[in-house]
């Protein structure tokens, strides 16, 4: 199956080079193997702005002109720099499909990020704030995600993250075509994803395509790609995959044996507790699709979301929403 390669921003640190503080890089394993798959833009703020490695610790304190990207040590203020580098190098960036910043990078980290007093460096607030580079990234690129490498070691995490930015390369390839067929088709063959995400988006986006009239094809394809990245936003729950997962079986069941219906009831209720990645019932649907040859189940991507070397199972630590 054909896979297009998406575009990827991605801390530096991350695999590509030894700039952090210590003169150090991370080593993560499911990136390496990601690596020929994606198109990475790398990027490290921090030396970009002539932080060297190694380097003195970075905080945001909060001052009455708001938050300052500070190195307390030789009280030295790098807000603007950061900024105006960030601001930059964003602009600069095209058809951008995903970014995935380094978990506690002073300058890119996402997730409750710590805010501190500049007098006295004590603690004040901790909450969903993101550092400067990232803060930038939702001005220029609002409804584009960002990931960092930390939550993608959880297996159901990873596959969803998968999921997404294959589709959203492939998207982005038939929106630089303009051809409403294709548009079509793509919406056809994701019907099962959509619905696992919002069955209101996915009709939602049927008729987007429905209301094309051939001289509005650009407003067709900008409505599209807004709600797609709603669709994508919207939290994906066992139940709803569940729910398409059902769908599908529907197509078989009149040509499954009693046992074989029983046996697709179990693992569903392992993979609802947990227990086995989302992969393991794809397959099982999979291996139906190409007995009973239906050839519009085969082309459901949510059968086929990624490459299928990328398929992996590791410890989890966090699961999606009941």
């Amino acid at each position: 199956m054909l896979f297009f390669k998406p575009n990827i921003v991605i801390s530096k640190c991350l695999n590509f080079d030894n700039c952090r503080f210590n003169w150090d890089k991370i080593n993560d394993d499911f990136l390496l193997k990601l690596w020929k798959h994606v198109n990475f833009i790398t990027v490290c703020p921090e030396v970009w702005i002539w932080l060297w490695t190694p380097r003195l610790p970075l905080r945001i304190f909060n001052s009455k002109d708001g938050n300052r990207f500070f190195q307390p040590w030789n009280k030295l203020d790098l807000t603007d720099k950061i900024n105006s580098f960030s601001k930059k190098f964003l602009e600069s960036q095209k058809n951008i499909d995903w970014f995935i910043m380094k978990n506690r990078s002073p300058s890119c980290w996402v997730w409750d990020v710590k805010i501190y007093d500049k007098s006295d460096s004590y603690s004040l607030d901790s909450g969903k704030w993101k550092w400067f580079f990232a803060r930038n990234i939702d001005s220029f690129f609002s409804l584009i995600p960002i990931e960092d490498e930390w939550r993608l070691k959880n297996f159901r995490l990873r596959e969803e993250f998968l999921t997404k930015i294959f589709c959203l390369s492939e998207f982005r390839d038939i929106k630089q075509n303009k051809k409403i067929s294709l548009l079509a088709e793509f919406q056809a063959k994701n019907k099962y994803l959509f619905m696992a995400y919002s069955q209101d988006i996915q009709v939602k986006l049927w008729r987007i395509v429905a209301s094309y009239d051939k001289t509005n094809l650009d407003e067709i394809f900008e409505k599209y790609f807004s709600e797609l990245l709603k669709l994508f936003n919207t939290d994906l729950s066992i139940w709803k995959l569940i729910n398409s997962f059902i769908h599908i079986f529907g197509y078989f069941k009149n040509h499954c044996s009693s046992e074989e219906k029983l046996f697709f009831s179990e693992m569903l209720e392992v993979y609802r507790e947990g227990r086995i990645p989302t992969s393991s019932i794809i397959l099982m649907l999979k291996s139906y699709s190409l007995r009973e040859r239906n050839d519009y189940i085969i082309k459901q991507t949510i059968l086929s979301p990624y490459p299928r070397e990328l398929v992996e199972l590791s410890d989890s630590w966090r699961d999606l929403k009941l």
